[in-house]
C-alpha cells in the first residue's frame, strides 16, 4: 500500500520534469524564431533599399546623359543621341535589377533554421527509446 504514493510521485516528478524540457525547447524555438524574423527584416530592408537606390541613379542618369545628349550634340544628330543616352540608362537599370535578383536568390529562405531545428526536435521525439 505504501509503493502507490511514491509510484505516483515517481511519474508527477517525471511529468514535471518532461514538461519544464518541453517548455524549455519551445522557448528555445521561440527565440530562434525571432532571430531570424530579424533577420529576415533586415534582408528585406536591404533590398528595398537597394531597389530603391538603383531606381534613383537610373533615373537620375538617364536624365544626365539626355540633358549632355541634346546640349552636346550638333542638332542633326541629336536623335541619335537621345537614343544612345536612353540605351545606357536603361542597360544600368537593367544590370542593377540582375544584381538585386541575384541577392535574393542567394539569400536562403525565411525560418530555414527554425525549421531544421523542430524536424530535428520531431525526430528525437519520435523514435522509441
Amino acid at each position: 500500500m505504501d509503493r502507490w504514493p511514491l509510484i505516483i510521485s515517481g511519474h508527477t516528478s517525471a511529468a514535471g520534469r518532461l514538461g519544464g524540457i518541453a517548455v524549455q525547447i519551445l522557448q528555445d524555438r521561440l527565440e530562434l524564431l525571432a532571430l531570424e524574423l530579424r533577420e529576415t527584416k533586415i534582408r528585406f530592408v536591404q533590398a528595398l533599399l537597394l531597389a530603391s537606390i538603383g531606381v534613383a541613379f537610373l533615373m537620375l542618369g538617364l536624365l544626365l546623359l539626355v540633358l549632355v545628349g541634346v546640349y552636346i550634340l550638333a542638332p542633326e544628330w541629336r536623335l541619335y543621341g537621345l537614343v544612345a543616352a536612353a540605351a545606357i540608362g536603361l542597360l544600368a537599370g537593367s544590370g542593377t535589377f540582375i544584381t538585386l535578383g541575384r541577392h535574393l536568390k542567394r539569400k536562403q529562405s525565411a525560418f530555414d533554421q527554425s525549421l531544421t531545428e523542430l524536424k530535428k526536435d520531431t525526430a528525437c521525439f519520435s523514435t522509441w527509446n
